[in-house]
């Protein structure tokens, strides 16, 4: 059932990113996760300028998504407690633990370098080649930078759900 669980987790968020994408002013949401140079090439576009996402911090990207995790990871735990055998501190923090780092590697391998480079939904109307698209270096980051979240995600979720 654990294994079902992070299976389930893992294509659902997959659908998420499916979801985010498919359009000009969609696909501006995620201009984060694009290489430089095609953010450079997005930003210079006047007729999208009115679309453009708010700037955010690294920091206050990475506190955003540990408090959310954090919420799903709890929530999660706390319904699926005993059917995941999540008993004690130790059980769920390495359930967790695995649910968030599995979740990056999924994000990175199969949603980031295998989908998300090679599906026109990422692409801009104005620059519809693939070539853009192709450097995972943003992506890379974004996967290194998950795993001290989800190791603090996994420690903070699992002293909620062993709490109550």
């Amino acid at each position: 059932m654990k294994y079902i669980t992070i299976l389930v987790f893992c294509f659902f968020y997959w659908g998420m990113c499916v979801l985010g994408t498919g359009g000009d002013r969609k696909n501006l949401l995620g201009l984060r996760s694009y290489p430089e140079d095609m953010q450079r090439i997005v930003r210079h576009r006047p007729e999208l300028s009115p679309y453009f996402p708010k700037e955010k911090s690294l920091p206050a990207i990475l506190l955003s998504n540990l408090l959310l995790f954090t919420v799903v990871f709890s929530v999660l735990g706390l319904v699926f407690k005993t059917v995941l055998g999540l008993t004690s501190y130790r059980a769920a923090f390495f359930y967790f633990l695995a649910l968030g780092e599995g979740l990056g590697l999924f994000d990175l391998v199969v949603i980031d370098l295998l989908w998300w480079r090679n599906t026109k939904r990422i692409r801009f109307s104005f620059l519809p080649e693939k070539a853009p698209y192709q450097d995972p270096q943003k992506h890379i980051g974004s996967f290194v930078r998950g795993i001290p979240l989800f190791a603090a995600v996994a420690a903070i979720s699992a002293g909620i759900v062993s709490i109550l």
